[in-house]
């Protein structure tokens, strides 16, 4: 796999324009490893065919202007990310003697709340860093780019869902993350298989989502409601499929808390405790519950009104007993 970074040379100036932070003296054949992990973690996002794109137009020597932005979008999270693998294990030395501490008379060593906090800082990064890469490719005018992204199995599983797009999805919660919408995609795909489709039926269903697919305009008011509650459930649905499974750096800040303090260690931190993912998790799934419930009665048949008819049997006024 051909990498976007030049390893044959001792420093890598090309690190230090993508990372700020970094010495422009740190050893890119060191970062080698994680490099290519982080660039398979990117090609598990975009697919094969853009990152070989993005290779290709990388190899041409000098870069067009006009390719800088995309060259710079697919490298950024590949180099945050193998940063960020590589930083642990860089922090002490690896000897004979098992591991030590690096001193410098000129540094001094941090404490390990900083390490933490400089952890979720560069955890963040990188999720936004992706974020920005997605973006990049959806807003690409009509061409092979466009095609390829559009091609792509990340565009593909968020596109087949009732919940399509951040801004309908930021319509019931607000996530404003294209990255985070496409990871929710097998949440949101469970909800409408297993809740939504035993519901409304396999024709309804499958009319909608054509209706979807096709941008018809649906005018009928029951299907626009029934779609308005098919996505509420669902994003509710897939938020309480996320809270135990995702990182709290990629949720959007306030579902759950993570907490540092300066006097504690490593070990010793107080992250979000188990209880409150379990908690917003039961939340999320108490609002769906709510939803799916309105989208039930929304699918009763409507009432048939009888004709007014009279109850009495005819009488005979003339005898004691009821005649018919």
């Amino acid at each position: 796999m051909k990498l976007l970074f030049k390893t044959d040379i001792e420093d890598s100036e090309e690190l230090k324009e993508l990372l700020g932070f970094v010495d422009v003296d740190l050893k890119i054949k060191n970062l080698i490893p994680d490099l290519r992990t982080a660039t398979n973690d990117v090609i598990d996002l975009i697919g094969r065919e853009i990152y070989q794109k993005a290779v290709d137009l990388y190899n041409e020597g000098e870069i067009a202007e006009e390719n800088k932005e995309f060259i710079y979008s697919v490298r950024y999270p590949i180099a945050i990310n193998a940063y960020r693998l590589l930083a642990p294990s860089n922090d002490i030395a690896h000897t004979n003697d098992g591991r030590k501490m690096r001193t410098d008379s000129n540094v001094k060593l941090p404490f390990e709340w900083m390490i933490d906090r400089d952890n979720q800082a560069m955890e963040k990064r990188y999720y936004r860093g992706l974020d920005d890469l997605i973006k990049f490719l959806d807003s690409q005018p009509q061409g092979e780019l466009l095609d390829l992204w559009r091609s792509s199995a990340a565009f593909k599983a968020s596109h087949d869902l009732f919940v399509r797009t951040v801004d309908e999805f930021d319509k019931v919660f607000m996530i404003r993350s294209r990255l985070l919408l496409i990871k929710l995609s097998p949440g949101l795909e469970d909800c409408e298989q297993y809740d939504i489709r035993p519901i409304i039926g396999a024709a309804k269903f499958i009319s909608l989502k054509e209706k979807i697919k096709s941008s018809e305009n649906i005018a009928d008011e029951k299907d626009l409601q029934l779609l308005k509650l098919i996505r509420k459930a669902t994003v509710f649905s897939a938020l309480a499929w996320a809270m135990t499974r995702f990182s709290i750096q990629l949720l959007p800040e306030g579902i759950l808390q993570h907490y540092t303090s300066d006097r504690q260690t490593t070990q010793s931190k107080k992250p979000s405790l188990k209880s409150e993912p379990i908690a917003a998790q039961q939340a999320f799934e108490a609002d769906k519950a709510k939803v799916l419930r309105e989208i039930q009665d929304l699918m009763l048949p409507e009432p048939i009104i009888q004709p007014d008819s009279d109850i009495m049997p005819g009488l005979n006024y003339g005898d004691k007993y009821f005649s018919t």
